[in-house]
């Protein structure tokens, strides 16, 4: 299979940060891209919500699906579980009964076994069900570049501020710009065969949480005074903020994501194989034939 047959691409979540970067690629590569969220506003987009069955027409004449979606709103384990987890499943049935010809689903680098974090644990199951129906699962590090949305637009915000208080400012962060994300996850979904794993989409080698948030100050010509914090004690103070239910720019289950990251990007062989190499966090793509692990 190759990209020029994916004449039609569906994304769910596609007005969210990944699912834009994968559909601006997709339309860019020529597909027709249709995008499955919420409230639909254009003439080729589809109505879906997580929390509700699909229409038996949602992937109607759809050549690949890539699914982003996940509502990040929900705190309660079974609230995550009715809505994110059941609603991968109902999706998946579909494109199992639809004949789609691949789907790709997003996962994350906070799903590894052992995870305390609740949206790792979450994922986890996803891929699990992903992989029975068949489909790709995707691992995406911290993702930046142009368009910083998610968590590194979170912490674009963070770097600017006088102070900034700095959680585990050691703990390595498996990183990957938004461009070469896109190039790998479409690599992927075109692939001759699906991965048997999920697949780890970020530069093999961890860069320090202080150096990525020194870099995000840099871009902006921002000096802030970084000020070493408790995470446990941040934490404490996260869960009681929603608890009252204070706007926040980080929930506290983010927050366990950044202080125990993965060890290690799984399965990288598998992009190494098609081709795809990733950019260490601040340096220029490396060149097919190198090491990305050495790149400098």
């Amino acid at each position: 299979m190759t990209s020029q047959e994916f004449r039609t691409v569906a994304i769910t979540g596609a007005t969210g940060y990944l699912g834009g970067v994968l559909r601006h690629h997709a339309e860019r590569s020529g597909a027709r891209v249709t995008a499955l969220i919420r409230s639909p506003h254009e003439p080729t987009d589809r109505e879906f919500r997580l929390d509700a069955d699909p229409g038996i027409g949602l992937l109607k004449g759809v050549d690949l699906l890539i699914h982003c979606a996940y509502d990040m709103t929900v705190r309660d384990r079974g609230d995550i579980w009715r809505i994110n987890v059941n609603g991968t499943r109902r999706l998946l049935d579909l494109a199992v009964g639809a004949g789609t010809s691949r789907v790709v689903v997003l996962s994350s680098m906070s799903a590894y076994e052992g995870t305390v974090q609740l949206y790792g644990q979450a994922k986890l199951q996803i891929e699990r069900d992903a992989m029975a129906a068949g489909a790709v699962t995707v691992r995406p590090g911290l993702v930046y570049g142009p368009r910083a949305g998610g968590m590194v637009g979170t912490l674009r915000k963070l770097a600017v501020l006088p102070l900034v208080p700095l959680v585990a400012g050691g703990s390595g962060q498996f990183t990957v710009h938004e461009d070469d994300f896109a190039q790998a996850v479409w690599a992927l979904a075109s692939a001759p065969h699906t991965p048997v794993e999920p697949v780890g989409v970020a530069n093999p080698v961890s860069v320090p949480f202080r150096h990525v948030l020194e870099r995000l100050a840099w871009e902006q010509n921002a000096t802030p005074k970084f000020v070493p914090v408790n995470w446990r004690l941040l934490r404490a103070a996260l869960i009681l903020a929603e608890r009252i239910g204070l706007p926040l720019p980080v929930r506290s289950d983010s927050l366990l994501g950044l202080v125990r990251p993965a060890s290690e990007v799984p399965n990288v062989e598998t992009l190494a194989a098609l081709g795809v190499y990733l950019r260490r966090y601040g340096q220029p793509v490396v060149p097919p034939g190198s090491n990305p692990a050495q790149a400098s």
